[in-house]
């Protein structure tokens, strides 16, 4: 018997052999032994050596069994016919035989050839099967043939020998008849365990076993993966935080993890496995765990639903649970995984959040209702209503205690309990102790120690401010007992916020009182002040009229220090009411303000050449007039002149104010009207005359600027544009402006 290509066996290739000497031999012999025997008058025996060699070829070869029995033969006709001594009948006898020779070689050629076929069928199935196959005789415990499958399962290469005792493959061979389905090992190649399957039985004619193997490291492989991967997932699922119950459809626990055993508060997995899971779900949840376990079981895949758990101790917490339904599968049965949460922590964490965002809005409302640009006092009565309101108290009042005082005033208050006076000594507070910095002091007795009061809880809340404590705000409640830790932080915050608005507040107030406080000492220096000028003035223009030489120069040095004392005091004047507001812009005609502002310079020519333009200006305007006048004829002298004129060019008046004086140099322009700038001569001022005109200009939303009288010509006189906004009747009557 052959084997699979590539595969031989010692035996097989011995029989291979064996047949082609056998035909040679016994072809030779033939030839021979009828050679001799016609040679001695034989004839009867010699033919029939010739069937041997025609059955082995036809056998053998049996596509070539015909033509080789025909060379035979017609050799063994040739030799008759030579060695004969020349009988017709031998040579008749002889072709009968030839005929014979090629009867027997058709017939057994024929039935080799069905023998073939059926042996190749055969070959194919055992050289194609699935399985590893190898037969061996139970006899001799020599392995016959061995298929490519079997070949390469035990590790042998393509030109390996195989071996012949089927014990050094598989050591249980020689005793065993019929095995089925043994797991077993067989020896490879290399001398390794190879693991299989293996199924053995007995040809029918009883001399050989037919092994068939099945290679099952693979298998093993998957089983070994297979069962990591299981025991992977049970790690995965006995640590996760996520508790899982795998039920069935008649609604009783058959497996789960460990989170949903600590979850529920089992000592172990008995604790839970047969129970309905409905009984581990609280009564007002039930019947919407039931509304979702339907949807689940319907295919539908709704999100996690939250509900309330019992333990088995029977204390309830909150949950979460999703649902997964795991059809049947073959032998599987269909299973209902619950996914189930705790989120006890997700609920405080909410409660935490909500709590913070109401102490925001409460802390901003009441910071709101402090930081509006009011009185303290009204302020705090603003804030009170609002905490009261807010944090759902009956009554409240908040206390400032001055800087180096041991005592508080009441500055606001909601609700009318005698328990909260006007005034409170700090050694005789109400809790009768100091309240701590930074802490909420809360009284739950406050109806012992004062029976008359109807306030149950007192709170007091410290207002720290500037190092110190600034006073308190006291909140009582006729219901509750105590105040709660999260609206202690609350009053905590706002006691805070206000602190900083005290002092801001007090700083103000103290500012304020300062600023009258100076404002009226201006006011009485400058009543005063102008009072003495104006005597010494016409004391010294009386004096004037008669002094002569010397004593008149005196006289006139004397008049100019007390013009200038009360420039000044006109300076400082107009300063105070530019800063104390807005203006507010009327309409002033230009034209008696200039000739008043005229008449008081009697010895400067002052021309006035415009329209009698009106502007939208306040009674200070005179004063730009007053300063560019003064400043002409300071540094001008006695023989200055100014013109002025004016005139209407759209919505602006355009009135230019020119001298004679010495002009103003290129280099100071840019700057002669800002603050404290003066000029380059000894009679310069105090530097403000020019930045009180640039001032108002700008107050009446106008525009000035500095040149020259001559173009290009700086020490010919200055020349001043001012550019103020035009009146017009039909916008102050309401109508549209042209």
């Amino acid at each position: 018997m052959g084997v699979h290509p590539g595969y031989h066996l010692a035996n097989a290739s011995a029989k291979e052999h064996l047949f082609t000497y056998g035909i040679i031999v016994s072809t030779l012999l033939a030839f021979a032994i009828t050679a001799y025997c016609l040679s001695a008058g034989i004839f009867v025996v010699c033919s029939h050596l010739f069937y041997v060699p025609i059955i082995l070829a036809s056998y053998r070869y049996p596509d070539r069994a015909i033509a080789f029995a025909g060379l035979l033969a017609a050799s063994y006709l040739a030799e008759v016919i030579t060695f004969s001594p020349g009988s017709g009948f031998e040579v008749v006898n002889a072709l009968l035989r030839t005929a014979l020779f090629l009867i027997v070689a058709a017939v057994v050629s024929q039935l080799s050839a069905r023998l073939q076929a059926r042996e190749s069928r055969y070959r194919g199935i055992f050289e194609t099967s699935g399985a590893g196959l190898f037969l061996f005789s139970p006899v001799t415990g020599k392995i016959e043939e061995m298929n490519r499958e079997c070949a390469e399962m035990l590790g042998y290469p393509g030109d390996a020998a195989l071996p012949l005792d089927a014990a050094a493959v598989w050591p249980g061979a020689p005793g065993v008849n019929r095995v089925e389905n043994l797991d077993c090992t067989l020896t490879g190649w290399d001398g390794k365990a190879c693991p299989v399957l293996l199924s053995a039985n007995p040809l029918p004619d009883q001399d050989l076993v037919c092994v068939a193997v099945t290679g099952t490291a693979e298998q093993k492989r998957s089983e070994n993966r297979l069962r990591r991967s299981e025991e992977t997932y049970r790690v995965i699922l006995n640590t996760a935080d996520v508790g899982v119950l795998l039920t069935d459809p008649g609604r009783r626990i058959v497996e789960m993890n460990t989170a949903a055993v600590r979850l529920f508060g089992g000592a172990g997995p008995e604790d839970l496995v047969g129970r309905n899971p409905e009984d581990l779900i609280a009564e007002g949840s039930r019947e919407a765990v039931r509304v979702y376990r339907e949807r689940v079981l319907s295919g539908e895949t709704p999100a996690p639903a939250e509900c309330v758990f019992c333990r088995l101790d029977g204390s309830e917490w909150p949950g979460e649970v999703s649902a997964t339904r795991l059809p049947r599968d073959g032998d599987a049965p269909e299973r209902l995984v619950l996914s189930i949460r705790d989120v006890t922590e997700r609920h405080r964490a909410a409660k935490r959040m909500r709590e913070e965002n109401r102490r925001l809005s409460i802390v901003n409302e009441v910071v709101a209702a402090a930081t509006a640009p009011r009185r303290l006092d009204s302020l705090f009565g603003d804030s009170l209503a609002k905490i009261v309101d807010l944090l759902e108290f009956d009554e409240g009042a908040v206390y400032l205690m001055p800087s180096g005082s041991d005592t508080a005033a009441l500055h606001a208050r909601e609700g009318t309990d005698p328990v909260l006076p006007q005034t409170v000594r700090l050694d005789d507070l109400f809790c009768e102790t100091s309240v701590p910095a930074g802490e909420v002091y809360c009284i739950e007795d406050l109806q012992e120690r004062y029976p008359g009061s109807g306030i149950r809880a007192l709170v007091m809340v410290p207002i720290p401010g500037d190092g110190r404590l600034v006073g308190w705000i006291v909140l009582g409640s006729r219901a509750r007992k105590t105040v709660p830790e999260a609206e202690r932080d609350i009053l905590l915050d706002i006691g805070k916020e206000l602190g900083n608005v005290v002092v801001k507040g007090m700083l103000h107030e103290e500012l304020q009182t300062a600023l009258s406080e100076v404002n009226l000492y201006v006011d009485i220096l400058t009543h005063d002040i102008n009072n003495a000028n104006t005597a010494a003035m016409g004391y010294l223009q009386m004096y004037l009229e008669y002094a002569a030489g010397s004593d008149g120069a005196m006289v006139e040095k004397s008049l100019a220090a007390v013009h200038q004392s009360n420039e000044i005091i006109r300076n400082v004047s107009t300063l105070r009411r530019l800063k104390a507001g807005p203006a507010e812009l009327v309409p002033v005609a230009l034209g008696p303000v200039i000739r008043e502002v005229r008449s008081y310079h009697t010895g400067s020519r002052i021309t006035y050449d415009g329209v009698d333009a009106t502007v939208l200006a306040d009674d200070l305007i005179g004063e730009v007039f007053t300063n560019l006048i003064g400043n002409a004829a300071k540094f001008g002298g006695a023989d200055v002149e100014v013109t002025i004129s004016a005139r209407e060019e759209g919505d602006a008046v355009l009135v230019t104010v020119a001298d004679t004086g010495p002009g103003i140099p290129d280099a100071l322009k840019p700057h002669i009207f800002e603050r404290y700038q003066r000029g380059e001569t000894r009679k310069s001022g105090k530097g403000l005359g020019l930045y009180i005109v640039w001032m108002l200009v700008e107050r009446y939303g106008g525009s000035i600027l500095v040149g020259d009288r001559v173009s290009g010509r700086p020490g010919e006189g200055a020349a001043f544009m001012l550019t103020l906004p035009r009146y017009h009747p039909a916008v102050a009557a309401g109508e549209p402006n042209d």
